[in-house]
């Protein structure tokens, strides 16, 4: 069992501003594609048409890409059969290629028989398939059919168990690649029991300031302020919706506040007390702890923090310019597509909607006004609601927070057109997520629009 380090009691802000350096701090999202053995499918053929292929997926040369590695599965065909192992990498690569140009289908179709080709040489719950099952997950979301990303999540889960164990620092990859799915589709509760099984291991396994323990401290976090924000949720029929089980943790009665707060505390601890800490790492522990605080109103606390963070960051005004200058969304719920009436004509269409707003000293947002929709009466409410609802960390200038004018959100949206909104007659400018189906179709680009302030 590791030493934990002294805590923060209540909120002893000195503790933390007497301290300049923290070690690195990881990441806080994890890749589909994790570490899981999948090493012995990905194997290095350097200079191979399937490694060509693979580069040519990661600049999007999607067709290109596959015309290769067809003629590579039909030539490993006839040179063996269509079971042999040396399949498997192609394929996957395949089924990329084919969600990057919009076939879906195509794609789930390349994955399936990959992992196919995989259980039958490696065995029926070898851990290579994974990397291919996380793949077909995020197909399927992608397409909308959450239950079913659902099923293949849980199941590359029950994979990784069922090979490492529950008390495996192995299996901690794995582990963070279902809470993050969960906590993203509003699982909340199965999601912090994962969170909470991935400290109780690191634990047990790894040192206190090890990235992978961090990361649970800060799932931990993000499950309690979750419940507090849910993400927006798309409306559905009753009868299509994504069923939500506890399947990894129990819903309690009450958001609990305190604990997420005594887990990013204690991030903050852990890294202070490292030997190899450094002012950025700490900067970005304590700038976390600052939101939290924001977000839950109490703002005397969050601008102790920001200060102590921009007297951190001073030797990097870079870093200190895209962390204050302008106003940054905390909490920021924009809906999906609109769901369609089964009266859809067409190619989906991309629609938008611009608004223009003010976000105040606490980061709080008024004067919400719309620049641009379309198709006009379609999503404006929706998006308006939710901007309404967000929260933002205001600019900020060393000592003390700013009101903003004219921050801006444009918000996209894919539709399919209906004798109410026709499609368009190509004077619409199309992106990539209409050429592209594969591409998410909702994004939110955020900034000021003026960079007028008033204190």
């Amino acid at each position: 069992m590791i030493k934990q380090p002294t805590a923060i009691v209540g909120f002893a802000i000195s503790a933390v501003v007497a301290h300049s350096t923290l070690a690195q701090t990881p990441p806080t999202t994890v890749e589909p594609g994790i570490a899981t053995g999948s090493d012995e499918l990905l194997l290095d053929q350097s200079e191979s048409p399937v490694d060509n292929a693979q580069g040519l997926v990661e600049i999007g040369e999607y067709p290109e890409a596959i015309n290769i590695v067809e003629l590579e599965i039909e030539r490993i065909e006839r040179r063996s059969n269509r079971y042999n192992i040396e399949l498997a990498r192609p394929l996957a690569i395949l089924g990329d290629a084919l969600a990057g140009v919009g076939d879906r289908e195509g794609a789930l179709g390349a994955y399936d028989r990959a992992v196919h080709v995989t259980r039958v040489n490696r065995g029926l719950h070898h851990p290579s398939q994974v990397d291919i099952v996380y793949r077909e997950a995020n197909v399927l979301a992608s397409n909308g059919n959450l239950a079913r990303a659902n099923r293949r999540h849980e199941y590359a889960y029950d994979i990784l168990l069922r090979n490492y164990g529950g008390g495996s620092p192995l299996l901690l990859p794995g582990i963070f690649a279902l809470a993050d799915w969960y906590l993203v589709n509003y699982n909340i509760f199965s999601a912090r029991g994962l969170y909470e099984h991935a400290l109780s291991v690191a634990d047990g396994t790894v040192a206190a300031d090890d990235p992978e323990r961090l990361r649970a401290l800060r799932g931990v976090a993000a499950t309690y302020r979750s419940e507090r924000f849910p993400p927006y949720q798309r409306e559905r029929k009753s009868n299509s919706g994504h069923p939500v089980n506890y399947r990894y943790g129990t819903m309690p009665a009450i958001n609990n506040f305190a604990k997420g707060e005594r887990a990013l505390i204690e991030v903050v601890n852990v890294i202070m007390a490292s030997e190899e800490a450094t002012n950025e790492a700490v900067a970005r522990a304590v700038l976390d702890l600052g939101d939290w605080y924001l977000v839950f109103g109490k703002q005397d606390r969050a601008t102790t923090l920001y200060r102590h963070v921009w007297e951190l960051l001073q030797p990097m005004p870079d870093q200190l310019a895209e962390i204050f200058d302008s106003p940054q969304p905390l909490y920021l719920p924009l809906p999906g597509d609109p769901d369609s009436d089964g009266t859809a004509v067409g190619r989906p269409q991309i629609g938008v909607v611009e608004l223009s707003f003010r976000v105040d000293e606490s980061g709080a947002v008024s004067s919400i006004a719309t620049l641009n929709s379309d198709p006009q009466d379609l999503m404006d409410v929706k998006v308006r609601r939710a901007v309404r609802r967000a929260r933002y960390r205001p600019a900020f200038d060393g000592q003390t927070t700013l009101a903003t004018e004219d921050v801006r959100v444009s918000h996209e949206f894919r539709y399919y057109p209906t004798d109410d909104f026709p499609a368009d007659d190509g004077s619409n400018n199309q992106t990539g997520a209409a050429n592209h189906p594969s591409e998410r179709a909702l994004h939110a680009s955020v900034g000021p629009g003026s960079a007028a302030r008033s204190s």
